[in-house]
C-alpha cells in the first residue's frame, strides 16, 4: 500500500510540475565595480564587450572610439556645460565597466592668459570633471588630473575658433 501511494503521489508531482525557463545566455556584461552609490539619474549602465573578447581587448576598443572625446570649456571657465556632459559619461562608464581603468585628465587653455594663470585654469577644468566622474561612480584614486595650461594646443590659428578648441580637458585612459 505505501509503495501505491508514494508512486500516485509520485506521478502527480510529475503531472504538475512546469517546465523550467530555458537558461539565458551567459552574461555579455562587463560587472560593475564597487562603487559609491549615485543619485538614481546619474546611474550608468556597464559598457558592452563582445562574448569572445578579453576584457582588455574590449577596453582597447572602447578606449579608442572614444580616444578623440574632450570637455570643453567657456573662455576663463571651468564648469562643465550641459552639451559636455556626455563625453564625461561615457568615459565614467568605461571607467567603471574596468577595473583596470586609469583616467588621465589633461587640462588645456588657449593660448590668452599668463602661464600661471592658465595653468591654475587648467588644473580647476581638470578638476571639475574629476568630481563630475566621481560622482557618477568612478573611484577618486583611480582619476589623475594634470595641467598643461597653454603648452599643448589642439589648434594653431589665433582666432575664436582655435581658442575655443583649445579651451578643453582631455581624457587619457589606461590599462593598469
Amino acid at each position: 500500500m505505501k509503495r501505491f501511494c508514494f508512486s500516485i503521489l509520485a506521478g502527480l508531482l510529475t503531472a504538475c510540475s512546469t517546465p523550467l525557463p530555458p537558461r539565458p545566455p551567459a552574461s555579455t556584461l562587463v560587472p560593475r565595480a564597487a562603487a559609491p552609490e549615485a543619485a538614481p539619474s546619474a546611474v550608468l549602465k556597464p559598457a558592452r564587450i563582445e562574448a569572445a573578447e578579453s576584457p582588455m581587448a574590449a577596453f582597447e576598443r572602447i578606449r579608442a572610439a572614444t580616444a578623440a572625446d574632450s570637455v570643453y570649456f567657456d573662455f576663463e571657465g571651468s564648469a562643465i556645460k550641459s552639451d559636455q556632459t556626455a563625453a564625461v559619461s561615457e568615459h565614467s562608464k568605461l571607467a567603471i565597466a574596468f577595473s583596470n581603468d586609469h583616467v588621465t585628465l589633461q587640462g588645456n587653455c588657449d593660448e590668452r592668459g599668463s602661464r600661471e594663470y592658465n595653468l591654475a585654469l587648467c588644473q580647476r577644468r581638470a578638476d571639475a570633471v574629476k568630481q563630475s566622474m566621481i560622482l557618477l561612480g568612478v573611484p577618486q584614486e583611480r582619476i589623475e588630473t594634470i595641467s598643461f595650461g597653454k603648452e599643448k594646443p589642439r589648434a594653431l590659428c589665433h582666432e575664436q575658433t582655435c581658442w575655443a578648441e583649445n579651451r578643453r580637458a582631455d581624457f587619457v585612459d589606461e590599462w593598469k
